[in-house]
This record gives C-alpha cells, sequence and structure tokens, in this order.
C-alpha cells in the first residue's frame, strides 16, 4: 500500500497547476478493477459527495429521517438523482492501450448514508473484457467540464477485486487525454499494468 501513496502522490504533483474556474460539486472516488479468470470485466466506482449536497439528498430522499436509505429511498433516488450523472458518462471513463473502450451503463446502485454524507457505489461491465497482461488498462474517474471536481480518496483510492495475473500492479498518473479539459489540472488515472504474456 505504500507504493500505491507514493505513486498517487507523484501523480497528484505532476498534475499542480493554477486554478481557472470553480467546481460547483465536490466528490471523493474510489475504484476498483474487477477481474475473472485473469481478465478486467468491470469496474467498481464509490463517489463521496460533499456536506451541502449529501445533506440536500439526505432531506430529500430519506423520508422516514432514520439515517439510511431503504430499497424503495434508494430506488427514488437512482431515478431522479444518480441518473442526472448520465450526461456525464457517470464520470467513469475507461481506455486501453490509450484508447477509450465502452462501458455499459451503470448497475447495482448503492447509496450509503454516513456521517452526514452520501456515498454513491455502482458497477459498471466492460462491453469487451480485456486482458491486462495483453494491454495496459487505466481508469479516470472525472469531468471533463468540471463543474463536478472529483478528487481520489488518498487513504483507498483503488483496489484489484478478484485473481489479478501475476505480476499486476496499480499505479496512478495524470490523464492527459480527455478532450475540452476545464479543469486547470488532469484529473489521475488509476492504472493497471502487468507483466505481459508472451
Amino acid at each position: 500500500m505504500r507504493a500505491l501513496a507514493r505513486s498517487l502522490a507523484v501523480a497528484l504533483l505532476l498534475a499542480s497547476g493554477g486554478a481557472l474556474a470553480h467546481p460547483h460539486l465536490w466528490m471523493v472516488a474510489q475504484s476498483a478493477y474487477r477481474i475473472e479468470d485473469g481478465r478486467v470485466v468491470a469496474v467498481e466506482v464509490a463517489l463521496r459527495l460533499d456536506e451541502l449536497v449529501s445533506a440536500t439528498l439526505a432531506d430529500d430522499f430519506d423520508r422516514d429521517r432514520n439515517g439510511r436509505f431503504d430499497a424503495t429511498e434508494t430506488a427514488r433516488m437512482e431515478r431522479e438523482a444518480f441518473a442526472g450523472l448520465a450526461e456525464l458518462d457517470w464520470l467513469s471513463r475507461l481506455r486501453v492501450e490509450g484508447r477509450a473502450v465502452e462501458l455499459h451503463p451503470p448497475s447495482g446502485f448503492v447509496a450509503e448514508l454516513e456521517g452526514g454524507l452520501v456515498t454513491y457505489r455502482f458497477v459498471r461491465r466492460l462491453v469487451a473484457p480485456v486482458d491486462p497482461r495483453a494491454a495496459s488498462v487505466a481508469l479516470t474517474v472525472a469531468d471533463p467540464s468540471w463543474y463536478v471536481d472529483v478528487m481520489l480518496d488518498p487513504e483507498n483510492p483503488a483496489r484489484l477485486l478478484g485473481d489479478a495475473p501475476a505480476g499486476c500492479e496499480l499505479g496512478f498518473e495524470p490523464d492527459t487525454s480527455l478532450a475540452n479539459l476545464v479543469a486547470p489540472v488532469p484529473p489521475v488515472a488509476a492504472t493497471l499494468v502487468c507483466r505481459r504474456s508472451s
């Protein structure tokens, strides 16, 4: 985990710069690569929202005021709030060998309320699974318009789920591939690099 923290710190340092615009919503993100039979089949994303938006969501959707979202409240939040992220492609973008690849829309949506903050959790399956021993993979959780400012969780930014092939490592690097990026610095991608299969 120390190596992960070091590479994340280096990536953040490389991405440093001055502010040019102002976001309206702040989120802290965690991500994961889901691996089955040696291939990346899905990515998991968790987005912890800022205090103001969390308070609004809790007020609007925690109807019984019990400090959690039941199945009915969660379904309503998914339809009326989370669905709004569709126009931002749910803030999740996957690249394979530097090229954007298609992800299915989110599934398994969960909304949690803890310490006054709302966290969205969801899964996006790859349209075509990827063998990370044959191609580098990078997941960026960001909004190019910078309406939403997304920061990777410094404690647990990314992880591997399932049986990763031997020689696979997570890393972090600035994603400079986003077109029309408004943010003053590029977002940080969680990369998955494995020893190439011969």
